[in-house]
């Protein structure tokens, strides 16, 4: 569909932003208007809803994108409607009270969706800092202050990985961690979250003393009242958590991950998971055999679907 030529003629956001149309707008709204058009203009097109005049549908499925992906404080999303509303004003567009009325439709959610996103990143920057009290606590003992300057980084990033899992991931505080949850994270997303530099066997070999040292800490700390079950597994874990990460393993699990998302298939339903997986290795057949015969992670559950915070909220955290 070939462009209008209303919108051939649309302002850019540089046109609209003169002085004059800046004043107009609150000390907030002008602060992040440049932002907001260029985010509002890329993620119509990606949503591909750039074609002709803007219409109500297409702010709709706008406005609703653009949370996802963009990464902006809250008050830039308190912000958004008024700006574009300035924005279409400007243009003069024939449809401008059907566009106000979508705007005010989706301000509720755009705003009431970033507070709740604002308000999870804050308690997970409150995960990260209690963890990082730990680690401190636990960097005094003397096994740990033992270890090498890189096997303090793996030490840490273990800790952290594993607390954050437990806590943001499964929603368990340490009084309600247990050996279920424990094999979930450590044979699933772990190796996931893990920046690829930190996927090496140093990081692997040093597992299980990162975890008993942890879970030592924080029964210590009468925080953990299953403290030797978690030990307990670990050490009937041991050669399986110091060899969990197999970079042939780890490629067929994205290739299948990719497959899947490529023919929609729900991730959270189990029969259609196994069902698609079956299809795959049927369809990969040597690939298959290989993986079966030299790898004993197979005997793992696997999941395949999204931890439950996204990665760009992680910040770097663990690098002294």
């Amino acid at each position: 569909m070939e462009q209008s030529d209303s919108t051939a003629k649309s302002l850019t956001p540089a046109e609209f932003l003169t002085p004059q149309r800046l004043a107009s707008l609150s000390a907030n709204q002008q602060k992040y208007a440049a932002a907001i058009l260029n985010d509002v203009l890329r993620v119509r097109k990606t949503v591909d809803m750039a074609q002709g005049d803007w219409t109500p549908q297409q702010v709709a499925a706008t406005l609703a994108a653009l949370p996802t992906m963009v990464d902006q404080p809250h008050l830039y999303f308190v912000a958004v409607v008024p700006v574009l509303s300035a924005y279409f004003k400007a243009q003069k567009l024939s449809n401008l009270k059907a566009l106000d009325a979508a705007l005010k439709a989706a301000r509720p959610d755009l705003v009431e969706k970033h507070a709740a996103a604002a308000d999870e990143q804050e308690a997970y920057e409150g995960v990260v800092a209690l963890v990082e009290q730990w680690v401190q606590a636990m960097t005094d003992q003397p096994d740990v202050a033992n270890l090498s300057a890189a096997d303090q980084q793996n030490f840490m990033t273990i800790v952290h990985t594993t607390a954050e899992l437990m806590i943001t991931g499964k929603g368990k505080q340490p009084k309600d961690w247990d050996v279920q949850t424990l094999s979930e994270i450590m044979f699933g997303p772990f190796t996931h979250l893990l920046d690829e530099k930190d996927r090496v066997p140093a990081l692997f070999n040093l597992v299980p003393f990162a975890l008993t040292t942890l879970f030592a800490y924080l029964a210590d700390q009468q925080q953990l009242p299953a403290a030797t079950a978690l030990q307990d597994w670990v050490s009937e874990h041991h050669t399986a958590l110091v060899t969990m990460y197999d970079p042939k393993l780890e490629s067929f699990f994205e290739d299948l991950t990719t497959a899947m998302q490529a023919q929609n298939i729900d991730a959270d339903d189990a029969k259609a998971v196994d069902a698609f997986t079956q299809d795959y290795l049927r369809a990969h057949p040597t690939t298959s055999r290989e993986l079966f015969t030299t790898d004993r992670q197979l005997t793992h559950k696997k999941h395949i679907k999204q931890i439950k915070y996204s990665q760009k909220k992680r910040r770097k955290h663990r690098r002294r």
